[in-house]
């Protein structure tokens, strides 16, 4: 052979090695890159991880879900309130105290005004217009029988009675819509009865139509709201005419029964949260308002389902998973549907059953490891 020839064969030789370790190099690079996760893992009987890896024996319960929340007791405000005064005046008497009780329609507050003065003096002349019409209507018509009053006379009176009486109703309606009588000073009444539990105003007080702070509160305390937030993933727990059972500091080893009597409709965006109202008796009166209360709210009936520790749920921003363990020491995950948790437990809608074993310590490890194998 001659040396061109061997020569070339010697340059391919070298072409087809290099083609061939790039072959290997892009496929060990590939290989490399690729994405490796399985969802499962097997440890052998002599691992000593497995000393850390707890197994329980899944077991269908009677379940009764139960929500503990925190919150405070306020004001029933269907039976509460906040007095204002409908005109501009100064206080002349304060005819009911703080902690007063007081019935409906009691006066409570009496006002001197220029503008309570004027509407009274047009209620007296508004009445007294009106019975001067009504006696010359009457008197027209009796004149009309015996003809001594034509038809268009009595049809002009008639206006008259009817103009004057139109005017004595909207007089009427202006004084009480503002709580004052026809006659007298201009008082502020009680529209419930309960008790004075705020009061912002002294004798010779100014008062204006217009404040936004009211002048006395006045509250029936035989029943108030205890007022909590609940979080999102719990709502599902609350409904309107729930039983709750309240706890305050000042009465620890006391209860107080009430009911769920409102839900909001709004979720606060900062805190998640949702509003809710109870309604719970207090005829001894022995709830304040402001008192700080702690609320348990339990489901009505029992059920059966499947209640698992919450630190055996595995949950990323998908599915809530489990590991669940079977011969030969193999751990699998498996998705499951799950409830709200309740005093570090966690009830299992789907996903698992009755007698199989699932990792309740040690499973965010073997979840670490089935991702790096």
């Amino acid at each position: 052979m001659k040396w061109h020839d061997a020569f070339a064969w010697f340059t391919l030789a070298v072409s087809v090695a290099a083609v061939g370790c790039s072959q290997c190099s892009s496929t060990a690079t590939a290989t490399e890159v690729e994405p490796r996760s399985r969802d499962f893992i097997r440890l052998d009987p002599g691992n000593p991880r497995l000393a850390y890896i707890k197994v329980e024996v899944v077991r269908e319960s009677d379940t009764r879900p139960s929500l503990h929340l925190t919150g405070r007791v306020a004001l029933d405000e269907d039976h509460t309130q906040r007095l204002a005064s409908p005109i501009d005046g100064r206080v002349v008497k304060i005819l009911a105290q703080l902690g007063d009780t007081v019935k409906k329609d009691q006066p409570l507050v009496e006002l001197s005004s220029a503008r309570v003065a004027e509407i009274e003096t047009d209620g007296q002349k508004a009445e007294q217009d009106l019975a001067l019409a009504r006696k010359s209507l009457e008197r027209a018509q009796k004149l009309m029988q015996e003809g001594a009053v034509s038809e268009k006379d009595l049809a002009q009176l008639g206006a008259d009675f009817e103009k004057t009486k139109a005017n004595a109703a909207r007089v009427t309606a202006q004084l009480r819509s503002l709580n004052l009588g026809p006659s007298g000073p201009g008082l502020l009444r009680a529209q419930i009865g309960g008790t004075v539990v705020e009061r912002s105003i002294f004798v010779g007080q100014e008062v204006r139509a217009d404040a936004v702070s009211p002048l006395l509160t006045i509250t029936n305390l035989v029943s108030v709201w205890v007022l909590a937030d609940v979080y999102e993933q719990d709502l599902g727990m609350v409904g309107r005419g729930a039983s709750v059972t309240i706890r305050v500091p000042a009465y620890p080893s006391e209860t107080f029964v009430g009911t769920v009597d409102h839900v909001g409709e709004v979720l606060d965006a900062l805190t998640r949260t949702v509003k809710v109202r109870c309604v719970v008796p207090n005829s001894d009166l022995r709830l304040k308002p402001e008192m700080f209360a702690k609320i348990d709210l339990a489901a009505t009936g029992r059920r059966t389902g499947i209640v698992v520790p919450a630190r055996a749920i595995l949950t990323d921003s998908e599915h809530s998973r489990i590991i669940v363990a079977s011969e030969g020491n193999v751990f699998r995950q498996r998705i499951v549907e799950v409830g709200p948790e309740v005093d570090g437990q966690v009830t299992v809608a789907s996903g698992i059953n009755p007698g199989d074993k699932i990792v309740t310590s040690g499973a965010i490890f073997l979840r670490r490891e089935m991702a790096s194998d």
